[in-house]
């Protein structure tokens, strides 16, 4: 015991700064995992093979991510993209496996056999790195994206079958007629006993363990299913992944899945990471070093066979620039061949030194998937020598336009019928069995599952939700909901419900948007906040050039961002329109704030434009003159959305409503007139704008009724009056400073 503890110590040391220093560089944990394995084997002389303890704890990595996978395993999500799972992914796993297959037999001598296990695993790529990536730069809903995912489901369930053929292949004393027969037969009582146990009992059984609210209990029911149907899966000859598989399928269905999964991955994580550690105690480094050139070379032909394959595959479906990006998202090699080449090894199916080469050439593919995905775009204006924007599939769901509800009781129910009102999306979050089941019975989008659990909260993307409410009686699930999101992202709205002053203070250190009372006013109110920001996601979706910014095509940016320009006149308009139709401030403050949003990227697309792009002398003047209309810009909306407010604020008293009135009117107006000069000028819209922003125009006119109203005014209207009047002096100014850079824009050119 006391000989294990230093390398304990020694290996978490190693795998902390490993994984830490591949963090800043972009690279998966998996790499890190494996290269300790190396450290380790190297510094220690150990060899997994002769451990047969550590092979069996690396095993159950395996177990519980094919448990994770079978959870995963939804009918209904498999038809829905039932081209790109069916048609692509099939035809990918067939006919690069069959390419590899024949190069494993030809060029490298292999047993054909071992050759179809071979092939069959170079052809599967990495689902825990491409994921990972793809999900966090928000491309999984690209069409690239959507090819990608698709192709990586079909390959989790190949996965099987390769398992069953190493039993098969590996059997000495038996034919094949007598295998299959054997390995139907069983695959029959398995799928029978985990089946009928799945759909019978264990739905009982978790509805007993949950009402018994106790996390100890649940957890240990949880590892009873993986273990138990692992063991049932292996005493009949299979795999314990393939039980472990077959027991994700049967919590699938479940209203259990999301908590199941959100409790387990704490384990899955700790026990792959033992087995990628295994993996790297595997590999020689003198043999490595021996067989460098090789390893280079194999790694990739492979990358190159796969990717041609894959472009060839979708060539026919899609264009060629959405087939090359999934090419080389999915052009490296996965952690799963990593299995199947364990198991190669293990049971004596290939020589140790060809697997040392084929693992290495593997843990380099997939070293190099995050620098490949991270540069798609450069890579296909190479190629293409042009642009490429990819369709988004659901954007405004990807920017945020759905709302997690946690708890389900009365509160929670007058809310998300408020929400289904106001046709926000939103998905609700319970651990109480009878709310979820009422919540089903409504037609309700409802996950079962802690609401406090981080793990859950990411997989329900909280990151990227409009608001996140908590309607939970109790005050103490409040505050482990609160932090759990604050741990997640202290910048993440909360809507909480909170009864007293006392249990509001206790939250202040949490960043709550609203804290209300539990009724149904506050349940319209709360409705009201997220549709402001409904607003506010909306218009941060449409901004056209996002994805597509070049410098390397500089008149074109250019043009871009002069077209992005104009259209934030349209927020400022639609922030008038709001105050004409008595929307409130919330309402208004939603176009303003996605001004802002809209503002900052324009004004960091011009910056890069002028610090990074070849520019021509008309190209120069041009993004100068943008730079300085965007100073202006920001100055309008900052004092429009002042003057909002005291616009808002005006129309509520009797002697000046009529004003206020007019003034939004006028204002309205000028804002279309600039309007049009932004998107086509022309000199009479130009004199029209003079006109109505001069010393005696339009809005001096304005100006000056309000100064006329002074007399008789209340105390506390005046100070308002004299604010609102100076504001729209300064925006006279600011308006004609827009309209003149339109001029200067369009007497340069392009």
């Amino acid at each position: 015991m006391s000989a294990i503890i230093p390398i304990l110590i020694v290996t978490l040391a190693v795998a902390t700064v490993l994984n830490i220093a591949f963090k800043f560089i972009n690279l998966p944990t998996v790499i890190g995992y494996i290269f300790t394995g190396v450290i380790i084997g190297s510094l220690f002389d150990i060899h997994v093979q002769s451990n047969e303890t550590l092979e069996h704890i690396a095993e159950f990595g395996v177990v519980f991510l094919m448990f994770t996978i079978g959870l995963e395993f939804s009918v209904k999500h498999l038809l829905s993209m039932k081209k790109e799972v069916f048609l692509f992914g099939l035809l990918q796993v067939i006919l690069t496996g069959a390419v590899l297959t024949l190069a494993a037999q030809f060029m490298f001598g292999i047993q054909f056999k071992s050759a179809i296990i071979v092939g069959a695993a170079l052809a599967l790529s990495s689902t825990a790195i491409v994921l990972k990536i793809l999900n966090e730069s928000r491309q999984i809903k690209t069409s690239f994206g959507r090819n990608s995912l698709g192709i990586l489901i079909f390959q989790d369930i190949a996965v099987i079958p390769i398992l069953l053929m190493i039993t098969i292949f590996t059997s000495q004393d038996k034919s094949l007629s007598q295998l299959l027969t054997e390995t139907a037969l069983n695959v029959a009582i398995v799928l029978g006993i985990l089946v009928l146990f799945g759909k019978y009992v264990l739905s009982r059984l978790f509805k007993i363990v949950s009402d018994a609210n106790s996390k100890e209990i649940y957890m240990g029911m949880i590892l009873f299913t993986v273990v138990g149907a692992s063991y049932t899966a292996h005493y009949f000859g299979f795999s314990y992944s393939l039980g472990g598989f077959i027991a994700g399928m049967m919590i699938a269905d479940t209203i259990y899945k999301y908590q199941v999964e959100a409790d387990l991955i704490p384990f899955r994580d700790l026990l792959l990471g033992v087995f990628f550690i295994s993996v790297g105690l595997q590999i020689d480094l003198n043999v490595v070093s021996e067989n460098m050139v090789d390893v280079v070379i194999l790694g990739l032909m492979v990358m190159a066979v796969k990717a041609v394959m894959i472009v060839l595959i979708l060539s026919f479906a899609t264009d060629m620039k959405t087939a090359l990006k999934t090419g080389l998202t999915l052009a490296q090699v996965g952690e799963f061949s990593l299995v199947v080449f364990s198991l190669l090894l293990a049971n004596q199916m290939l020589d140790p030194t060809s697997i040392q080469v084929v693992m290495v050439a593997i843990v380099l593919s997939m070293i190099s998937t995050p620098v490949l995905i991270n540069n798609l775009d450069r890579i296909i204006r190479i190629v293409f020598r042009e642009g490429t924007q990819d369709t988004i599939i659901d954007h405004v769901n990807k920017l945020g336009e759905h709302v997690i509800l946690c708890g389900y009781g009365s509160f929670g129910r007058v809310v998300s019928d408020r929400l289904d009102d106001a046709g926000i999306d939103h998905t609700i979050v319970t651990s109480n069995t009878d709310n979820f089941v009422k919540a089903k019975e409504a037609d309700k989008t409802v996950v079962f599952g802690d609401p406090a659990d981080q793990t859950l909260l990411r997989r329900l993307q909280i990151e990227s939700s409009m608001s996140t409410i908590l309607a939970l009686d109790d005050f103490d699930a409040v505050k482990r909901v609160s932090a759990a999101i604050t741990l997640i992202d202290k910048s993440l709205k909360i809507i909480s419900r909170v009864p007293t002053e006392k249990e509001k203070a206790e939250l202040s250190e949490f960043n709550h948007e609203l804290l209300l009372d539990g009724n149904s006013q506050t349940a319209s109110l709360i409705v009201e906040q997220i549709t402001s920001s409904s607003l506010l996601a909306k218009e941060t979706t449409a901004l056209q050039y996002l994805g597509d910014f070049s410098v390397e095509r500089p008149r074109e940016a250019i043009d871009k961002v002069e077209r992005e320009q104009a259209r934030l006149l349209n927020v400022m308009s639609k922030s008038f329109n709001g105050l004409r139709e008595d929307k409130g401030i919330m309402y208004i403050k939603a176009f303003h704030d996605s001004f802002k949003i809209l503002s900052k990227i324009i004004g960091n697309a011009i910056v890069t434009i002028i610090s990074s792009a070849s520019l021509s002398p008309k190209e120069y003047e041009r993004i100068n003159i943008l730079l300085a209309n965007q100073d202006q810009l920001v100055a309008l909306n900052n004092v429009l959305e002042d003057l909002g407010k005291e616009l808002d604020s005006l129309s509520r008293h009797e002697m000046t409503a009529n004003l206020s009135h007019m003034a939004v009117e006028g204002l309205d107006t000028i804002l279309l007139s600039l309007m049009d000069i932004a998107n086509d000028y022309s000199d009479e819209d130009m004199v029209m704008l003079e006109s109505m922003t001069s010393e005696e125009g339009g809005l001096s006119r304005i100006r000056e009724s309000y100064l006329g109203a002074e007399t008789g005014l209340e105390a506390g209207v005046k100070p308002l009056l004299m604010s609102a009047t100076n504001h729209m002096d300064r925006l006279r100014s600011l308006f004609r400073s827009v309209g003149e850079n339109h001029r200067k824009l369009a007497q340069v050119g392009r």
